[in-house]
């Protein structure tokens, strides 16, 4: 059990489904559309309604529902949404024009009223689906459109009251920016807040609160009532706005913009009074009146909405705390220091009650807590009590049974000047045995790979000597006088003789790069392009009777290196050995040195079908050969590039890289250092782990020449 102290959230926020205009942009296209047209329909019945409303002669009507529906019909409409407005234009023309409004009206009207949905649509979206009302960002973002709407809306049709009608440019934009944007605050809430599901008791206080909405609405309002009380449809809807979803307080505001505007048209309320002397005023009155209450309950409801979403991420990351401290192997125990000497235990797991050797926690130490008295036991563990005494972050090993702990402590300051103190226990005696068990399996592996390697060099000097003994009396046969099938099998014996001395090399080879007592060969002076001339006449006897011929290539004349002669004649065979291999009759392999600031650089580059580049890499590989029909019908064990990189990059402290295109060959680079030597010596002071000492020592004169000796069964990989 782990507890922590503080009040638990009764209930965390329903997360909310998306708005009607969301669902409407990912519908069909003949839902989405068949809807649209409806709301178009709608909204010019409704304006219809509006100017039939109008007081007799006046250019505009004193409230536009229609605004507002106009605003969820473009934000439900997919792509640029000019057809979308073009209808709430047609719609605006026909309500305006069915009630004889002069044809200037009609048509400024129209402009405007679609340009106003097509800006509060693009605004409130950001030009995307999603326009959702259930934070205060988006509410507050909402808003701002609707007030950049409004203003669109009062500037064109003042404009258009003025210039056909004669009206007043100022009272017009005055009336329009009301009536439109308390329209659209009212109304458009409605499809762009979230869906949430009511249960339980919400569902009887829902029914409430429409009831007594409509009854005050009502009361304030009525004919009869001149009493100056219209701040109380306010209180009721801040009810909804904190216990209620938003798309309630959604309805409640459409509730008391109808009825309040009903009523109030019939002379009811104060406002009706102010209507009696000046009509105009009264309807921008009751315009900022509907705004203020939708802007309040909107933004309150939102922030609640925030408030709840908020509380559900932190309960979720608190029992996801919880979970992972209860169920850690790590002892953890959370205490706050109180009244200045009481320590109160807020939190402990089971393992750091095994390791202060309890198997519960006493309740005391929770409630009261333990009194910090110098001298005076805490935990029982005297290395631990004297550490927490001393109110100092350190670190003590306590032993409890067989079983030893590390303790961190540790000491934050919160706020109101208490201090928590946090006691982290570490098993160490797992982590030893755990440690213990890595070193032992460490070493059984180290010992495998020893008697690997011992076993495949024995294996292998044992099969050197039958192999040269093989290829002793082929070379005899191949001088004495046989006949065509003697001569014959004499050839099949000396090719597959040499095949088997190579792969033999091969192994030996890789053996001595892989272990870790190899010894290096002393680096001499030398001409790199002699020798790699010389390389390049040994590979082209390879060639016989196929026309395949090797171009070397050197500017530079002479390429005088300190380096390891054998080890490079053996890099350079295998490369040449490739190349001509699977260079095609007749074509030639070319060979280039050169000289750079970094040091001599060898180019071999055949015609062959080129390596793929996808295996580039993995050519590298011991054993590996591309599976294509072109190399896989030419004979190799797949050991001589991974020798060519042991080699070139852990005895001659250089690097070698293949390129290719997979189809017009493969070029082989080996760069190399001017001095083998200081290159070595270089990056032994800069890793002084990763060269692991073998191959920075010089050997003797008598080791270089006892590792020679294999040089005669070089073939070529």
């Amino acid at each position: 059990m782990f507890d922590l102290s503080g009040d638990r959230v009764a209930e965390g926020a329903a997360m909310g489904q998306g708005g009607i205009v969301t669902q409407l942009w990912f519908a069909t296209p003949l839902v989405r559309r068949s809807v649209i047209v409806l709301l178009l329909a709608a909204g010019g019945v409704v304006g219809a309604l509006s100017v039939a409303l109008r007081e007799p002669g006046a250019p505009i009507a004193p409230w536009w529902p229609a605004a507002g529906i106009a605003v969820i019909a473009v934000l439900a409409s997919r792509g640029t949404r000019t057809v979308a407005a073009g209808g709430v234009f047609l719609a605006a023309v026909v309500a305006n024009a069915v009630l004889g409004r002069e044809l200037g009206l009609t048509l400024g009207y129209g402009v405007a009223n679609a340009v106003e949905a097509l800006v509060v649509a693009q605004f409130a979206s950001r030009g995307g689906p999603e326009a959702r009302m259930d934070g205060v960002r988006d509410v507050a973002r909402f808003v701002a459109a609707v007030v950049l709407g409004a203003v669109v809306m009062g500037v064109l049709g003042g404009l258009t009251a003025a210039m056909v009608a004669g009206g007043s440019f100022l009272t017009s934009f005055l009336s329009l920016v009301a009536s439109h944007g308390s329209a659209m605050l009212v109304i458009a809430p409605l499809a762009l807040v979230s869906r949430r599901t009511v249960r339980g008791h919400r569902r009887l206080e829902i029914v409430l609160q429409l009831v007594v909405v409509f009854v005050i609405v009502a009361w304030v309002f009525w004919p009869d009532n001149a009493l100056p009380v219209a701040f109380l449809p306010f209180v009721v809807l801040l009810w909804a706005a904190f216990r209620l979803p938003i798309i309630v307080v959604a309805i409640e505001l459409i509730v008391v913009a109808v009825l309040s505007t009903t009523l109030v048209g019939m002379g009811g309320g104060a406002i009706g009074d102010v209507a009696q002397t000046d009509p105009r005023m009264a309807q921008l009155i009751l315009q900022l009146f509907l705004i203020v209450h939708a802007c309040s309950a909107l933004f309150v409801a939102a922030a609640r909405n925030d408030w709840a979403n908020v509380v559900t991420q932190l309960g979720a990351r608190e029992a996801l705390l919880r979970g992972g401290i209860v169920n850690s192997d790590t002892g953890i125990l959370i205490a706050e220091v109180t009244d200045g000497d009481r320590l109160r235990v807020v939190g402990v797991n089971a393992t750091a009650l095994g390791a202060l050797g309890r198997e519960s926690m006493p309740p005391t130490w929770g409630v009261v807590g333990l009194r910090m008295t110098p001298g005076q036991p805490l935990f029982g563990v005297a290395e631990l009590d004297a550490l927490i005494h001393d109110r100092k972050p350190g670190r003590v090993e306590v032993d409890q049974g067989d079983r030893r702990y590390d303790v961190d402590l540790g000491l934050h300051e919160g706020v109101a000047a208490t201090t928590v103190m946090t006691l982290v226990f570490t098993d160490v005696t797992a982590r030893d045995e755990r440690e213990r068990r890595a070193l032992d399996a460490a070493e059984r592996l180290r010992d495998l790979n020893r008697q690997k390697d011992d076993f495949i060099s024995s294996v292998s000097h044992e099969l050197r000597t039958p192999v040269t003994s093989i290829l002793g009396f082929v070379e005899d046969l191949e001088d004495a006088p046989l006949g065509e099938r003697e001569r014959v099998a004499s050839e099949v014996i000396a090719r597959n003789a040499r095949r088997l001395a190579d792969v033999i090399e091969d192994v030996l080879e890789l053996g001595k790069l892989s272990s870790a007592n190899a010894v290096a060969r002393p680096s001499h002076s030398f001409d790199l392009v002699a020798l790699t001339r010389h390389c390049a006449q040994d590979a082209e006897g390879l060639a016989a009777g196929r026309s395949v011929r090797i171009e070397v290539d050197a500017a530079d004349g002479s390429v005088p290196v300190r380096s390891v002669p054998q080890d490079l004649t053996r890099v350079l065979a295998n490369l040449l050995s490739n190349a001509v291999k699977f260079t095609p009759d007749g074509e030639h392999v070319a060979v280039r040195v050169e000289s750079t600031i970094a040091g001599p650089v060898i180019t071999i580059a055949d015609r062959g079908p080129g390596i793929p580049p996808a295996v580039l890499d993995q050519v590298w590989e011991r054993f590996y050969r591309v599976s294509d029909a072109q190399h896989r019908d030419v004979p190799g064990t797949g050991l001589g590039l991974p020798i060519v990189r042991a080699l070139v990059e852990q005895r001659l402290a250089g690097s070698v890289e293949l390129l290719s295109d997979g189809s017009t060959g493969t070029t082989a680079r080996v760069a190399l250092p001017w001095d083998r030597d200081a290159e070595l010596e270089r990056r032994a002071l800069a890793d002084p782990v990763g060269l692991g000492g073998a191959s920075a020592r010089s050997a003797s004169p008598a080791e270089g020449l006892a590792d020679d000796e294999a040089l005669p069964l070089t073939g070529h990989a």
